[in-house]
């Protein structure tokens, strides 16, 4: 977990389920590929956007943004830091 001034960041992974989150931070370091990256930043996968976890299995998420509910495995996940929103 990280604090910064405004709001406290935590890995997606973390996040509580059915809370509406903010992406705070995207570790594109830590994302596989630049195609992937790509594809997630026209899913919405991008500071700024909103999303609600909807489940969790073993790490791996299905997540709602943008309206469409999305799959991502827990490497994908651990890319973004993700804040509750206020």
């Amino acid at each position: 977990m990280i604090i910064d001034r405004r709001n406290i960041m935590l890995s997606l992974l973390m996040a509580p389920i059915d809370k509406e989150l903010k992406i705070l931070k995207v570790k594109s370091n830590k994302l596989p590929t630049d195609s992937q990256a790509k594809h997630l930043n026209n899913l919405g996968f991008i500071e700024g956007s909103t999303l609600r976890v909807v489940s969790e299995n073993n790490g791996n998420l299905i997540v709602n943004i943008k309206g469409a509910r999305v799959a991502i495995g827990k490497d994908i996940a651990s890319a973004f830091m993700v804040g509750e929103l206020q």
